[in-house]
């Protein structure tokens, strides 16, 4: 009986529990599409995100050298644009939100990142992503 007590509440822990997924491009298209990004941005967000995180969603970089973190699909900074520390900076969200298998999110933060900086914002931009093209899926 005890037995069947400990692997009741083990999993009811772990049923909870978020798991993070390492997407396709195929699959990393799909959501994009789906929040309606615009036809020419597509490629190059895909292509940034397989170069920032591996497509991962729970991905965590960091710290740099100023102390900076990066979260989720996109990398997205802890010192311009998430909180680790409740909601803030220019997306108004916490980091960790940005670390989950709910992509809206980090895609409406890495919009507002292109839209104030342009795609250049992302360090594998330039070296990677300039002519980036869509996945045949």
């Amino acid at each position: 009986m005890r037995a069947v007590s400990v692997c009741l509440i083990l999993f009811l822990v772990t049923a909870h529990m978020s798991v993070a997924k390492i997407l396709t491009k195929c699959q990393l298209l799909q959501e994009l599409k789906k929040h309606n990004i615009a036809k020419n941005d597509l490629a190059t967000l895909v292509c940034i995100a397989q170069h920032e995180s591996g497509l991962h969603t729970e991905a965590l970089g960091g710290p740099t050298s100023n102390g900076a973190h990066y979260y989720g699909i996109f990398q997205i900074s802890d010192r311009y644009w998430c909180r680790e520390n409740g909601v803030g900076g220019g997306c108004n969200i916490n980091c960790a939100d940005l670390r989950d298998n709910n992509l809206a999110d980090d895609i409406k933060c890495a919009l507002k990142i292109k839209e104030a900086q342009g795609f250049r914002a992302w360090a594998s931009y330039l070296k990677y992503c300039t002519k980036a093209s869509l996945p045949s899926c």
